[in-house]
């Protein structure tokens, strides 16, 4: 194994609208955590926002900052006591973004993504309130790390953390063998939404948007598509159903004006998953349908317990990611590839060290 620097490079968030790269000191892990040497991070819609200065103060709580949630990595070094996690130094990892504080009653019962103590030092959302991944190194809990196989590249570990995610949501809306659903937004999280959703046993799997990610939800299991420029939506997705509507719908857009379609789109009895952060942006709800219709409306927060699950399934070769990881840029080049992000020419951008 190469020795481990005293520096390293970094997408540092100075001032809000953009990034510099910078050399920083290398992190050092502490008791129960180990030193990981990035090889992958992806950047996304979150990242964007972050950016931009849509949740200053929260995230991040202050600057300079390293951003980043999406990545691969392997093992570097060890803090005391961490090797009892089985983790060794050069073993291929991810990692969790939330380490909760491990004794509120959420965290005690395994949903340690909702946290009661966000606002304490015991909690950390990492690439959020606690240095990203953005970088050549990175520190985190042994215990928030996952093993990958040498069958999953650097590249598609990556997408882990999005995919993980989307198992989450399969799990929250009891998604089943035969059952019908509509994945609103064919970014990264809807492309892998529909590829889950099919893995869990969907039969009919509806992908709404607009131009040639279409195309792409099509080659990835999509047995049809919702093509705004070709009407209205609902419409659309409710044909694809025999004009009953989807058991699940999943919103994966982000957009608040897709909450009220998605609602639409649902069957009676159904459930409509929100995956996507608005940036603050309030939706309207109709009340009567939602009542009257009896559905069920769920946020999807990170991936408590999913990760294992979603690296099974790339190991398994059942998630295609090579058509969502075209676009690649070296450090160097993280601006370049946060415009591609915001030009919508890269489904997901990445950045290899």
């Amino acid at each position: 194994m190469n020795a481990v620097p005293t520096s390293m490079r970094a997408a540092l968030l100075r001032d809000f609208g953009s990034l510099t790269v910078e050399e920083v000191p290398v992190p050092v892990p502490g008791p129960g955590e180990a030193l990981v040497r990035v090889r992958a991070c992806g950047i996304c819609g979150t990242d964007l926002k972050i950016v931009s200065g849509a949740y200053r103060g929260t995230w991040p709580p202050e600057l300079p900052f390293i951003i980043g949630h999406e990545w691969s990595a392997e093992v570097a070094a060890l803090g005391e006591g961490a090797q009892r996690s089985g983790l060794a130094v050069g073993d291929r990892v991810v990692g969790e973004n939330h380490t909760g504080c491990g004794t509120c009653p959420m965290c005690r019962a395994g949903r340690y993504n909702l946290c009661e103590r966000v606002r304490e030092p015991g909690f950390k959302l990492y690439g959020h309130t606690a240095p990203g991944a953005l970088a050549e190194y990175a520190v985190r809990p042994a215990m928030s790390l996952h093993k990958v196989p040498d069958q999953v590249s650097d590249v598609a570990a990556a997408l882990v953390n999005q995919g993980a995610l989307t198992v989450h949501a399969a799990r929250r809306t009891r998604l089943s063998a035969g059952a019908s659903v509509a994945v609103f937004g064919p970014g990264l999280l809807g492309l892998l939404m529909l590829q889950v959703a099919r893995a869990a046993g969907a039969t009919t799997v509806v992908v709404v948007g607009r131009g040639p990610r279409l195309a792409t939800a099509h080659r990835l299991g999509a047995t049809h598509v919702a093509d705004y420029s070709a009407g209205d939506p609902v419409a659309q997705v409710r044909a694809a159903s025999g004009g009953r509507g989807v058991d699940v719908v999943f919103d994966c857009s982000g957009n608040v004006l897709v909450v009220g379609q998605a609602l639409r789109c649902a069957r009676r009895g159904g459930a409509v998953a929100l995956l996507g952060l608005a940036g603050g942006a309030v939706a309207e709800l109709p009340v009567d349908l939602v009542t009257l219709d009896e559905l069920d409306v769920l946020g999807i927060r990170s991936s408590p317990n999913a990760y294992p699950a979603m690296i099974s399934l790339l190991a398994a070769g059942v998630i295609d990611t090579t058509p969502l990881t075209t676009h690649r840029y070296p450090l160097s080049d993280v601006a370049r590839a946060f415009e591609a992000l915001a030009r919508r020419e890269a489904i997901r951008p990445i950045i290899t060290m």
